[in-house]
């Protein structure tokens, strides 16, 4: 009697744990603590109503690890790790990498556990976490996405994975017009969610990417529709203030597009209110200065590009850290596990070979004595062998670390290069029309205001193009640091307001892409200074390496400054390797 009502209790326990991670795939994080509050286990039922409350994005409290974790089952864990987690990705200190350890970690448990329903959990956490991040050409994602197809039970499941699959088809890609698998993976989520009821919450996404496909296909009446359903569906709900925020800026983009430029000035000052994060603010900043320059409001309009530039160059650096840093970390992982399979191998070679020598000391000293000898023998040469298959292991991790960083070099000089040429060929070539018509005006040419206002024209045109060209000075691979250098020494030259000579000794063989990127920003940044503040006439640069050490030196005629007069207080901005 006493067995059945343990069974019963487990049963039930079982099944508010299967009601409860159903709630939260649904998207219904009220339900599922109500469902938590079921359970007899004080500590499931206080770490549930927790992961509940972060998801809907509830203010919690600080999450202390140690205390979460240590001494816990392994159920209570999971929960702990995705708890973690979601508070690192959605709280203000972002924390990519940590979130995807404890999230990979969660993953384990529930693959241990053999309970699909944390799997799912935490595979559509680790996917979460992806779409939050800037990746360029990446596919983590897809083991994910992939073990979640394999996972999936049921029509929710089904729309689940296809919105996952539509969303990082579209993620860093171009001409999405013309992709034919992004067109596929829309097609089948649309046809998956037709079988959702009408109040899942998951129709909220679902519309946010029938939006997006609008918007790509140049639909932008239709893209308007169900970005407006989006906002109508998840009124009033926590959990999509986020989303709403995204929203919002697509709208104020789409409104540009079709020339709408009040409503699209209204939803991006709508989308500035919610903003919360430093890349947030960054895309708001940039279509702000579209939408102000289509306006004719030139001068906020470069006020807002400026201020989105300043923010990028602070953003290029933390580009694609997640990636690099998750490929580190399964390299290590991976080594790891080679380490303990190739310990685990010796450990089992060591009691074979006692097994061995037990039984030939029953049989006899001599016999013994051979076998002993060729078991040595053959435990040297299989140390041997793992030895050299660890260094094959090492050398092809540093190969793959390389390639990983000459690749994010790449993206971010591509990158600069086209801001550049939008710097350029986009916002100068207006302004310089701009300028073309005041010199064509009617007006008197005596007139004071027309005067100045030609003046800051002239002056913002100069910056403009002094952005575009800084911006498009970048150290190309086929180039290196010294020619790079010298190309910039020659440009500031021409402008005859500051003569720039460049010295080198013993310069060799090039080095590593991201040190001498790193090297170049930092003459770059001296020079600037000299220009900026020394009030400088020449500047002599000298360039000497010997063996693995390389000196710089930048010297200029300026005025230089009172060393004792420096405010420690203030901070400025450094170059460091």
């Amino acid at each position: 009697m006493f067995s059945i009502i343990l069974l019963i209790f487990s049963y039930n326990e079982e099944k508010n744990l299967r009601s409860y991670f159903d709630n939260l795939r649904k998207l219904e994080y009220q339900q599922a603590k109500t469902n938590a509050r079921k359970l007899k286990n004080e500590v499931l039922k206080e770490k549930m109503s927790l992961l509940s409350d972060i998801l809907i994005g509830v203010d919690t409290i600080q999450i202390d690890s140690a205390k979460t974790i240590s001494n816990t089952k392994e159920l209570e864990k999971a929960l702990s790790y995705l708890i973690i987690g979601y508070s690192r990705i959605n709280g203000d200190s972002h924390n990519g990498l940590a979130a995807f350890k404890n999230f990979t970690e969660a993953l384990e448990i529930g693959d241990n556990l053999e309970k699909e329903y944390i799997s799912k959990a935490a595979l559509i956490a680790l996917l979460e976490l992806f779409k939050k991040e800037v990746f360029i050409g990446s596919n983590q994602y897809q083991y994910y996405l992939n073990r979640l197809k394999l996972l999936s039970e049921d029509s929710t499941d089904e729309v689940i994975y296809a919105l996952y699959e539509t969303i990082f088809m579209s993620k860093g890609k171009k001409d999405l017009k013309e992709s034919e698998g992004y067109f596929k993976s829309f097609t089948r989520l649309d046809k998956m969610a037709t079988k959702l009821p009408l109040k899942n919450k998951l129709l909220v996404k679902y519309y946010y990417e029938k939006a997006i496909f609008g918007k790509i296909n140049s639909d932008y009446d239709f893209a308007i529709e169900n970005f407006k359903k989006v906002h109508s569906l998840s009124k009033n709900m926590e959990q999509f203030e986020s989303l709403n925020c995204v929203v919002n800026w697509q709208m104020a983009d789409t409104y540009l597009l079709v020339k709408e430029l009040d409503s699209a000035l209204f939803f991006i000052n709508k989308s500035e209110k919610c903003a919360k994060t430093p890349k947030d603010h960054f895309y708001d900043l940039r279509l702000k200065s579209e939408i102000l320059a289509a306006n004719e409001k030139f001068e906020d309009a470069y006020g807002s590009l400026k201020s989105s530039l300043d923010m990028e160059y602070t953003l290029e650096y933390k580009s694609n850290t997640l990636e690099s840093s998750i490929e580190t970390v399964k390299n290590k992982t991976e080594k790891l596990q080679s380490d303990n399979l190739s310990l685990q191998n010796q450990s089992n070679r060591m009691w074979f070979a006692l097994a061995t020598m037990c039984l030939i000391l029953v049989f006899g000293g001599t016999t013994a004595l051979l076998l002993q000898k060729n078991t040595t023998k053959k435990r040297l040469l299989a140390e041997q062998e793992a030895l050299l298959k660890q260094e094959r292991v090492d050398n092809l991790l540093k190969e793959q670390e390389l390639v990983s960083i000459d690749a994010m070099i790449a993206g971010q000089e591509k990158e600069r290069q086209r801001v550049a040429n939008e710097l350029h060929d986009d916002l100068g070539s207006l302004m310089a029309t701009i300028k073309l018509h005041f010199d064509n005006s009617k007006v008197s040419k005596k007139d004071p205001a027309l005067k100045n206002a030609q003046k800051l024209l002239e002056e913002a045109y100069q910056k403009v193009r002094g952005m575009a060209h800084s911006k498009n000075s970048g150290v190309m691979s086929d180039q290196g640091l010294l020619p790079a250098i010298k190309k910039m020494a020659q440009v500031i030259t021409q402008t005859n307001a500051l003569q720039v000579t460049v010295e080198d000794y013993g310069m060799g063989e090039r080095l590593e892409n991201s040190l001498e990127l790193n090297l170049f920003r930092m003459v770059q940044e001296l020079v600037a200074n000299a220009i900026k503040h020394a009030e400088a006439s020449k500047v002599n640069i000298q360039l000497t390496q010997h063996d693995d050490n390389l000196n710089i030196i930048v010297e200029d005629n300026g005025k230089g400054f009172n060393r004792s007069r420096i405010e420690t207080d203030k901070t400025g901005m450094c170059w460091c390797l």
